[in-house]
């Protein structure tokens, strides 16, 4: 929790929190743990501030909790498919997942990819697409394909890729239950509990048709 002052996030720190990395998608992280520690940091603050508590002194230069990283490009997330583990893939995917996407192609044609989520028991030539897994192939967004690659995405809409390559998906086989479900049921004694995990939270019209019929 910084306090402003006339250089960019250079002010005192008033409070701060830490905490262990899981694996999971950027926005997911941002969601669960920075938004409960950001309040929890910023009552602590106000608390203090209130209290009469002076300011910290503002951060030197050579103060260890200041670790500078510089911008993460495109290049340094560029998937291997040839040599890349599952877990390497989704974690660089991951890593852009909300913005800005993770440049590669899906149909010989360049795309932004987001949501990814590992399928079990299907397996083929790495980087081809192999299958549906309900009516799915992952969230991706479809870039400018007159742009040169290393070129920011012009704004569009994140949908499906299964509608966005709805010709090409049809003909691909459908497997169902392949590690991909964003709704599930369990129960417990006599309570029956619903789960459902829709990218960003946003639900499309099927995906509330699929909810109701859940």
């Amino acid at each position: 929790m910084l306090q402003a002052d006339g250089e960019f996030t250079a002010g005192p720190i008033w409070v701060h929190r830490t905490f262990r990395m899981r694996r999971a998608a950027k926005s997911s992280i941002y969601r669960n743990e920075v938004t409960p520690y950001a309040v929890e940091a910023v009552l602590e603050a106000i608390a203090a501030i209130e209290a009469g508590h002076e300011a910290p002194a503002p951060m030197a230069s050579d103060d260890p909790r200041i670790r500078v990283r510089g911008p993460c490009p495109q290049a340094d997330r560029a998937i291997g498919w040839q040599h890349d583990t599952t877990v390497e893939v989704l974690r660089n995917i991951d890593s852009a997942d909300g913005m800005p996407g993770l440049t590669d192609s899906l149909f010989w044609q360049h795309v932004r990819l987001f949501d990814a989520h590992e399928a079990h028991d299907i397996s083929s030539v790495p980087g081809t697409v192999v299958a549906q897994c309900d009516g799915a192939l992952g969230h991706r967004r479809r870039r400018g394909l007159d742009r040169p690659r290393r070129s920011v995405a012009p704004k569009s809409l994140k949908l499906a890729a299964a509608k966005i390559f709805a010709s090409e998906a049809a003909h691909l086989p459908h497997r169902p239950g392949c590690g991909y479900g964003p709704i599930e049921y369990r129960e417990y004694c006599e309570v029956g509990e619903l789960q459902f995990h829709f990218y960003n939270g946003a639900m499309s019209s099927d995906n509330c048709k699929a909810l109701l019929n859940a």
